[in-house]
């Protein structure tokens, strides 16, 4: 399961993996099963086509206890995670994309951990229903922040 912790968001203690794969690992059982989640946690490749937000529960996490709690606006993400300084105008173009994209298809990524139309509920039902949903959520701004400032930098 620490092949789904982040480099780009540095290293945690063995104390937090521990506690970032058992929350990821209670996750996956509650969305897919007891029998398929081992499955997947077993093939890294097999975890990546049916449980790709795996991966964004874990950064999630793993940004928590690197820099805590909280929600950190997207451009702070954007500037945090740059290899080298942006502009102003740069980092709030990038993270008007990046938050843009959110809007677009994060109730898909929600749809897909609790189910059909769960994107469209009252997001108190949906932290119930998962109470880890909001690191997911986050770990899913910083994957498109993370990817946004690859594609941007120069030379790729």
């Amino acid at each position: 399961m620490n092949l789904l912790l982040d480099p780009a968001l540095g290293p945690v203690s063995n104390d937090a993996a521990a506690a970032i794969t058992g929350i990821c690992d209670d996750a996956l059982q509650s969305v897919l099963g007891h029998s398929l989640a081992r499955e997947a946690l077993d093939d890294p490749g097999l975890l990546a086509r049916i449980a790709p937000w795996a991966r964004d529960l874990a950064r999630g996490l793993q940004y928590r206890d690197r820099y805590g709690t909280g929600d950190p606006l997207t451009i702070e993400l954007v500037a945090r995670f740059s290899a080298s300084p942006l502009s102003g105008d740069q980092a709030c173009s990038l993270s008007e994309t990046v938050d843009l994209a959110v809007v677009l298809t994060l109730g898909r990524v929600t749809d897909q951990v609790l189910g059909e139309g769960s994107g469209a509920r009252h997001p108190v039902a949906n932290a119930l229903a998962a109470p880890w949903l909001a690191a997911l959520q986050l770990g899913y701004r910083i994957g498109l922040a993370l990817e946004i400032l690859r594609l941007s930098a120069p030379g790729t």
